[in-house]
């Protein structure tokens, strides 16, 4: 090939710029899109996994019903050589000044395992000092550094401090916490905490341990999540076991002993006795049975249980890799619309560029040129559309879509910033399928030609012949067409080719643009079904226990109040066997027949209403899902502090928020074995304002015995806080779609004018005006736009429940259904984009020289 060769190739690319820009454009789209979103998740793990290895992020932890000692330490220091240790000290506490449930930790003097990271401020250097935790700030907007913290609770939890004000230092996030707005739950106040508090040693008056954190050194640079770093962790935490096997029965034998010694001078006051007066004597009777009893609690002291766990147990750090999965498996479908556009516009543009240049070819090939030199023109022109449109498309889309999808999940954990890492492999994969693309269609294209003769060649193609159309055969219909009209339909069937491309690509950006605006009706609808449709109730009263009159007045009397319902609410929790544990709130209302006044129970898509009864428990819809339960299968439900029971699942309910399970009180004694105690009230309000809410909790907060109020509309602020941020996710599937739309009908519609540049030459000629030759070409646009937002309606629906399924969290359901207006929206655009690419077409048009297009090419 010589340097003229070259030269025409490159004259060949400025010639038709606007083609070459089009693919590769449309390459730029695609490889942007699937490197983007395919490098998203692993960035994501990345990011948690330098986290996690920077804050020395304990591999598991130990905890007992009875506390750690000294002696439960001793076995782990043992093992030094495997492992790192660090005892804590916590107490959770209800917060009667301020409405939250707390955890208040004492910070190790050297912090080896789960070490702080400081968001503002720093860590507490004496004992006056508090760091809490960030969400804090978000829970209690008034709290700042350098302000006053109180801690106000019950006389015996208060006790348990020997100090109970400090100075607020700093803010900080727990590696153990990578969730926002979850921080686990408990056995005091409304059963979940809302922050971490941390204060340095000897703060508590606690004499034995809360919890032993442990770091095995065999995982330390092991990658979370893996399957090398789960088959590591089960051997671990087997070891963990067979070590702290018999610490169970030591301990037991320890406080038995230590309570037999408190046991002595009441024994020894018997013995004294006996010497001194009669058997029967009633103050020596007395004391015997006092011993008597005393010695019984002292045999009857149990073995501790141990409870070990390990970082799957912590919130929100199981929950992020599932979201990074989903991201992932996002990744392999959604691009996959780009890259198949691609490919069928490319084989469209390759298709119109070798029929352009079929007297070119037919000349190189009579001055004695191979098919390898005249094909390659074609080859270098595709692959380098390719090369280009692959490395800006690499360059943006890792640069920018995991940082936008990354901020967007941002609002839901308190990981640090991701970095962005290049995956080679995944770029390779773009790049074979962008040459693919190009290259792959244009010898496909060049198949035909290139065994053609040069005088086959160097002679015009022969214009596809004209049929009969099966609508000619509707007489009553094509006589009432105009003649425009039916030249129109001619035309479209004439190109069948442009015709299915045109419809494809079309119903194909039609199906990405319906998924974004579906996405956002399906976000936006849970806030209105759960707190408007489902959830009546405008507070959660939390109690000690059963409901006293002087609670009943105060709850009843508070300014605002219009009814209540007491039931039993606690945090339960569900694991099986590849699902992560899942937090639950079990409810058993007082009286059942009253609980539709305050939760709707109906079967989503039928809306037929539920009730609690004896025959079973009602669940969330969510929750079925993933335990795979259907209605008379059984669910295994475990309390705190107890052994897991089956419950058997009566109905199924539409939910979308959380997960719950409703219990009638008859069936739960049945379950567990008592009776339930009602220490909660759902209340509703006359009316709902945020300023008479929080009157009426710090009313019912001076009441003794009231742990808790949580209002639900702080919960809806907070919940869907983190939704506003999704919707940045929807603009990028809404603009990418958009602009493929646009490149895609750009490109088919200046592919058709060329083709047909002659017949529109010759209706100019004839006479016709701009507006008329314009809408010559706009009328079958329309046609095919129309068919193509028919056809990506039925797509878009499909697209959009796939995604929903793919990107829903365990916690959440998004409502499923995309709301009519989306459908017109989407198809609004996708006539905007016809209609612009029309007007840029009519100014071509308008210039179009018709002496050089009718000049015979004979």
């Amino acid at each position: 090939m010589t340097k003229a060769y070259f030269r025409a190739i490159r004259r060949e690319i400025w010639r038709s710029k606007a083609r070459f820009f089009s693919i590769m454009l449309i390459i730029f789209l695609g490889v942007a899109f699937y490197t983007g979103i395919r490098a998203t998740g692993p960035d994501m793990l990345q990011a948690a996994d330098d986290y996690f290895a920077k804050q020395n992020l304990a591999t598991n932890s130990v905890q007992s019903t009875l506390g750690l000692t000294t002696a439960d330490t001793k076995v782990l220091q043992k093992h030094q050589a495997v492992l790192t240790d660090q005892p804590m000290k916590y107490l959770d506490v209800t917060q009667l000044n301020n409405n939250r449930v707390v955890r208040v930790a004492e910070l190790p003097a050297t912090q080896k395992l789960d070490q702080l990271r400081v968001v503002s401020g720093r860590l507490p250097k004496k004992a006056t000092e508090i760091v809490l935790d960030s969400q804090a700030k978000v829970l209690q907007p008034s709290l700042k550094l350098g302000a006053t913290y109180r801690i106000v609770s019950s006389n015996a939890v208060n006790q348990k401090f020997n100090r109970r004000q400090f100075k607020v230092v700093g803010f900080v996030n727990s590696p153990r916490y990578v969730e926002n707005t979850s921080r686990g739950v408990t056995t005091v106040g409304k059963g979940t905490l809302d922050y971490m508090a941390y204060v340095r040693p000897r703060t508590l008056k606690l004499s034995v341990f809360t919890r032993i954190d442990v770091q095995f050194k065999n995982l330390v640079g092991v990658k979370p999540y893996t399957a090398t770093y789960n088959r590591l962790n089960r051997e671990n935490t087997a070891k963990l076991k067979r070590w702290l096997a018999p610490q169970a029965k030591k301990r037991q034998q320890t406080l038995q002993r230590e309570a037999q010694q408190q046991l002595a001078p009441l024994s020894q006051a018997v013995t004294s006795l006996q010497a001194q007066v009669p058997a029967n004597t009633p103050q020596l009777v007395k004391l015997q049975a006092q011993l008597t009893r005393a010695q019984a609690a002292v045999t009857a002291i149990e073995r501790p249980t141990y409870i070990f766990s390990d970082r799957s147990d912590n919130p929100g750090y199981t929950e992020y890799h599932e979201n990074t999965q989903r991201i992932v498996a996002l990744s392999t479908v959604f691009p996959l619309f780009f890259i198949a556009i691609a490919a069928l516009i490319c084989l469209t543009t390759m298709t119109r560029m070798v029929e352009e240049l079929r007297l070119q070819m037919g000349t190189l090939k009579a001055l004695g040129y191979s098919n390898v030199a005249v094909g390659s023109e074609f080859m270098i022109y595709g692959g380098l559309a390719a090369l280009i449109g692959t490395g800006l498309g690499v360059l943006f889309g890792v640069n920018f879509f995991p940082q936008f999808i990354a901020q967007a999940y941002g609002s839901m954990y308190n990981l640090p910033a991701i970095s962005v890492q290049y995956i080679w492999l995944d770029i390779l994969i773009a790049l074979v399928i962008a040459l693919l693309c190009t290259l792959g269609t244009a010898l496909v294209v060049l198949r035909v030609d290139l065994r053609s003769l040069p005088a086959q060649l160097l002679q015009p193609k022969s214009p596809k012949a004209g049929k009969t159309l099966w609508l000619e055969r509707w007489t009553w219909f094509w006589q009432r067409l105009s003649f425009n009209h039916k030249i129109t339909f001619r035309n479209l069937f004439r190109y069948k080719q442009r015709l299915l491309m045109t419809v494809l690509g079309i119903a194909g950006c039609m199906a990405m643009i319906i998924t974004g605006f579906g996405l956002k009706d399906s976000i936006g609808d849970i806030s209105t079904k759960q707190f408007n449709e489902l959830w009546h109730y405008d507070a959660i009263v939390t109690r000690t226990g059963t409901e006293t009159a002087a609670q009943r007045r105060a709850i009843h009397q508070a300014k605002g109040y219009h009814a209540s319902l007491a039931l039993k609410l606690a945090q339960a929790t569900v694991k099986t066997p590849g699902l992560a544990e899942q937090t639950v709130t079990l409810g058993v209302p007082a009286a059942t027949q009253r609980l539709d006044q305050f939760v709707t129970l109906r079967q989503r898509q039928s809306h037929q209403p539920y009730q609690v009864n004896n025959s079973g428990a009602i669940i969330d819809e969510k929750l079925a899902k993933l335990t795979h339960v259907k209605v008379g299968g059984m669910l295994p439900l475990k309390l705190a502090g107890q052994p897991a029971k089956n419950v058997k699942v009566a109905a199924i309910a539409e939910n979308y928020v959380a997960h719950f399970v409703y219990l009638s009180p008859s069936y739960y004694q049945t379950v567990f074995g008592k009776r339930p105690v009602y220490n909660s009230n759902y209340v509703q309000f006359k009316t709902t304002s945020e300023q008479q809410g929080n009157a009426y909790a710090n009313t019912l907060l001076k009441q003794t015995g009231i742990m808790n109020v949580t209002l639900m509309a702080t919960e809806k602020k907070t919940t869907f806080k983190m939704f506003d941020s999704m919707n940045l996710v929807v603009l990028i599937f809404v603009i990418s779609a958009g602009a493929l739309a646009l490149v895609v009908l750009y490109n088919l519609t200046n592919i058709n004018v060329s083709e047909r540049i002659r017949e529109l030459s010759t209706i100019k000629v004839l006479g016709f005006y701009d507006g008329e030759v314009t809408m010559y070409i706009f009328r079958e646009n329309l046609i095919l736009t129309g068919l193509g937002i028919i056809l990506g309606c039925f797509l878009g629906n499909w697209l959009h429940s796939y995604i929903l399924q793919t990107a829903e969290t365990n916690a959440l359901m998004f409502s499923p259904g995309i709301h009519p207006l989306s459908y017109v929206y989407s198809a609004l655009l996708t006539i905007a984009f016809s209609l612009i690419v029309m007007g840029m077409m009519h100014r071509k048009l308008k210039r179009v020289n018709m002496l050089d297009a009718l000049k015979s090419v004979d």
